[in-house]
C-alpha cells in the first residue's frame, strides 16, 4: 500500500564534527542510511515530494584564519643596562627616540650612544688587526655616519693582530709593524698569508724566555671587520665629535648595540644611581602590533605568516609575523596559568592614516594558518557520511557522487572526485 504523501518520513540529520567543522549528516526521505555502494540512487519520487534546499559547486580560495586579540603600540620592550662603571648623571625622556650615534644615556658625564648591529661590544677594541664581528659593528657603524676610513681587508686574507705600542730595545717589532701594515693596506692571502702563518718557534716563543711570541695571524672571514689604523683614526673623530675622550678605544658599556632606532619607553634609574644596573626600557621606533599565544597553539603562526589587523575603527590593515618569542613564560605565574608566547606583528605600512591615526590599545589578528588557492568547495551542510566511510554529495533527483575531502574553513570544504565540477548542483542541509 503506498505510503501517504502527506506524511513523508522525516529526514535525518546527525551533527559530526570533522577538523573543527561542524558536519551534517542528511538522510533524504525514503531512505533510512546508505548502505549500498557510491552511487546508489535513492527513491526519485519520493525525492520528488520533497523540497530540497542546493547548492552549486563552486571554485574559490579558502583559506582558515585564527583570529587573536593583541595590542597595538611600538613591540615589545627590552632593558638597557649601561655594562660600565660609574654613576648615571643624564637620562632621556620618556617617549623620547634615539637613532644611530645618539646618546642613550651619560655615564660620569661621558655620553653612551647607540650603534646598530646584532653583536655587542664584548671587549675593548684598540689593536690594530683585530678580527671580528663585534669589529664590523663599529666599522658599519662609522661608514654609516659618514667617517671615511679607507679599504678594509678582503674576506679570505690574512691579518696579524698588533698589540698597542710598547717600547722596544732591539727592534724587535718590525715584524709586527710589517704584518699591521699588511693588515690595514688589505692585502689578499696570497700575499700575506706565506710569511704571517704561525709556526712551532712563534708558539714557543721563538724559544727564547725573554723573547714576546709574534700574535697568530687570523684570516677574515665573511660578516667580520679589521681594526685598521684607519678605523682607530675615524674612531678618535667621532669620539672627538660627541664629546667623550678621543681616545681611539671602543669597550663594554662605551656604546650600547641595539638592533635599530629605539623609542624610549621607560625610565629605570635616575641621575646618580649606579650605572651598573638597569637604567631604561626600549622599543621599537615602528608601531607594531603584539599578540600573546598559547604555547601549545604555534603551529598554526610561522614567522613570515601574512596577517589581517582589525583597527578599533574596525578598519583593516595588512601584516606579517616579524618574531615569536623564544622562551615560554606563564601569563600568571603566580596564578598557575598557562605558558605564553609573544607574537610580534609587523605592519605592511605603518605610516598608513589608519594606522597613524589610531590610539595604541586593543586590535584584532587575523592569521592565516592554512590556504587553498583555486579549489572546488561546498557548504559543509551538502557532505554526506555513508555508513561504510567516506563522503559523498548528493545530487538534487538523490544520486550519490562520492568525494575527497580537503580543507575545511568559515562553513565550507574542499571536495574533488571524478564526476565533481564547477557548477555542479547538490543538495544541501537548509
Amino acid at each position: 500500500m503506498r505510503r501517504n504523501e502527506a506524511s513523508p518520513r522525516p529526514r535525518r540529520r546527525l551533527l559530526l564534527t570533522v577538523s573543527g567543522a561542524s558536519v551534517v549528516l542528511a538522510i533524504t526521505a525514503g531512505a533510512v542510511v546508505w548502505t549500498g555502494r557510491h552511487g546508489q540512487e535513492s527513491r526519485a519520487s519520493a525525492d520528488e515530494r520533497v523540497h530540497v534546499t542546493t547548492a552549486v559547486v563552486e571554485r574559490a580560495d579558502l583559506s582558515d584564519t585564527l583570529t587573536l586579540r593583541g595590542t597595538l603600540g611600538h613591540g615589545r620592550s627590552r632593558v638597557v643596562r649601561s655594562g660600565k662603571d660609574g654613576l648615571v648623571t643624564w637620562l632621556p625622556r620618556i617617549g623620547a627616540e634615539v637613532t644611530r650615534g645618539g646618546q642613550l644615556f651619560r655615564v660620569n658625564d661621558n655620553p653612551v650612544p647607540l650603534l646598530y648591529g646584532s653583536t655587542p661590544l664584548y671587549r675593548t677594541l684598540r689593536d690594530e688587526g683585530t678580527v671580528g664581528r663585534d669589529v664590523k659593528v663599529l666599522v658599519d657603524n662609522l661608514r654609516k655616519l659618514g667617517y671615511d676610513f679607507g679599504e678594509q681587508p678582503e674576506v679570505g686574507s690574512w691579518v696579524r693582530p698588533r698589540p698597542a705600542a710598547t717600547p722596544t730595545s732591539d727592534g724587535a717589532g718590525a715584524e709586527g709593524e710589517t704584518a699591521s701594515a699588511d693588515a690595514a693596506s688589505g692585502k689578499s692571502g696570497q700575499d700575506a698569508a706565506p710569511s704571517a702563518r704561525p709556526t712551532a718557534a712563534d708558539s714557543a716563543g721563538a724559544g727564547s724566555p725573554a723573547a714576546s711570541p709574534s700574535p697568530a695571524p687570523v684570516q677574515v672571514r665573511r660578516g667580520e671587520g679589521v681594526l685598521t689604523a684607519g678605523v682607530i683614526a675615524a674612531l678618535k673623530r667621532w669620539q672627538s665629535r660627541t664629546g667623550a675622550a678621543a681616545t681611539g678605544e671602543l669597550g663594554p658599556g662605551d656604546a650600547i648595540v641595539l638592533s635599530g632606532a629605539v623609542r624610549v619607553g621607560g625610565l629605570l634609574a635616575e641621575p646618580g644611581d649606579a650605572a651598573d644596573g638597569d637604567l631604561l626600557s626600549v622599543t621599537s621606533t615602528v608601531r607594531q602590533v603584539t599578540v600573546p599565544l598559547k604555547a601549545d597553539a604555534t603551529g598554526s603562526v610561522r614567522r613570515g605568516n601574512k596577517v589581517t589587523v582589525t583597527l578599533p575603527d574596525n578598519s583593516t590593515v595588512r601584516g606579517h609575523v616579524t618574531a615569536l618569542s623564544s622562551d615560554a613564560q606563564s601569563a600568571d605565574q603566580n596564578a598557575g596559568g598557562e605558558p605564553q608566547l609573544t607574537v610580534t606583528v609587523g605592519l605592511d605600512d605603518p605610516d598608513a592614516g589608519p594606522v597613524r591615526d589610531a590610539d595604541s590599545g586593543s586590535v584584532r589578528v587575523g592569521f592565516t594558518s592554512a590556504a587553498k588557492k583555486d579549489v572546488l568547495v561546498v557548504p559543509v551542510g551538502a557532505l554526506l557520511a555513508l555508513s561504510e566511510g567516506g563522503y559523498a554529495l548528493q545530487r538534487p533527483g538523490g544520486r550519490l557522487l562520492p568525494v575527497e575531502t580537503g580543507l575545511f574553513a568559515k562553513g565550507r570544504v574542499e571536495v574533488s572526485g571524478p564526476e565533481i565540477s564547477e557548477g555542479l548542483r547538490v543538495v544541501t542541509a537548509s
